[in-house]
């Protein structure tokens, strides 16, 4: 008589149905990817995910495939991408008559997100260059030994930075020295 294995155990740790390894339940697929169940699932019933596994109890199971759709997708939605353009893209490469007309597609849509991204990229750039300067510039600031702040202030920090006070820095300063309007 063969050796028989010993029971294997669900998701959830108990003694049960019988299930291959490396397969999860979607509670722990979410947690693991730092995801909702919510999120699977409905990214799941929009064909974006493969179906998963089911358990002879109809418990879906997920396998490392899953994973790597997942956080495929992931990646996609902090790249810019939104759900319906990934869709989309899934769409055209799956209708499309040849396989080169769907890459075409695909590269397409990664250039167009290639360059926003870029752009936003120089954006940011530019911001934290100029708030580095803005925090460089406020260095320049002795204190006038306790004196108050004033506009007298920000004529004293734009000469100290040679006149290259960064507008943000500016417009903070200016507006400090505006008189308190008490909203009702």
């Amino acid at each position: 008589m063969p050796a028989r294995s010993p029971p294997t155990t669900s998701a959830s740790g108990s003694a049960g149905e019988a299930r291959a390894p490396g397969l999860v339940k979607i509670g722990e697929l979410a947690r693991r990817l730092g995801l909702t169940t919510r999120s699977l699932r409905y990214w799941e019933g929009r064909g974006l995910l493969p179906s998963p596994r089911r358990s002879a109890g109809g418990i879906r199971l997920y396998g490392p495939e899953h994973a790597v759709a997942a956080r495929g997708i992931q990646r996609l939605k902090c790249a810019g991408f939104t759900l319906e353009k990934i869709e989309s893209v899934r769409e055209h490469m799956t209708g499309t008559d040849t396989a080169l007309a769907g890459m075409a597609m695909l590269t397409g849509s990664l250039t167009e997100q290639e360059t926003r991204l870029r752009q936003s990229i120089s954006e940011l750039q530019s911001m934290l260059d100029e708030l580095t300067a803005a925090r460089r510039c406020m260095g320049l600031c002795d204190g006038c030994n306790g004196k108050v702040f004033d506009s007298a202030c920000i004529d004293c920090l734009d000469e100290a930075s040679d006149h290259a006070m960064p507008d943000c820095l500016s417009a903070v300063l200016q507006a400090a020295c505006q008189p308190t309007r008490k909203t009702e």
